[in-house]
């Protein structure tokens, strides 16, 4: 069990600080970030920024993105399912910080755009 200092610190050091990006996958990324959309699959895709702030959840601490997250419309001959989402420490490569598994696939097509509300992306420091 993580103690609630920790998970404090877990949060501060790896998500609340600039420079964290949001990445669609299309299979389970494991623990490398793997099976992330290409723009081979979708012309439109890049990573988008993400600020995530900090907020306790009982003992343990969380990091939400403060904002709305709205990748660009899926291009021409899209099509593809979204059934996870990561953090990285950049907009391409980088390092995977967090594998985030959807509930519900986002079916996306041509025009579709995959947007996360406000509070949606939930990082626990456990």
């Amino acid at each position: 069990m993580t103690t609630t200092y920790t998970s404090e610190q877990i949060i501060d050091l790896l998500f609340t600080n600039s420079g964290k990006f949001v990445s669609l996958h299309t299979a389970n990324p494991g623990a490398t970030g793997a099976n992330e959309l290409t723009t081979g699959v979708d012309a439109n895709y890049a990573r988008k920024a993400v600020t995530l702030v900090k907020s306790a959840s009982g003992t343990v601490y969380q990091a939400k993105n403060n904002a709305s997250v709205a990748f660009s419309a899926a291009a021409a001959g899209a099509n593809y399912s979204v059934t996870h989402v990561c953090i990285w420490s950049a907009a391409t490569a980088g390092n995977c910080l967090a594998v985030l598994p959807l509930a519900v696939a986002l079916p996306t097509v041509a025009g579709t755009i995959n947007t996360f509300a406000t509070g949606d992306l939930t990082v626990l420091g456990d």
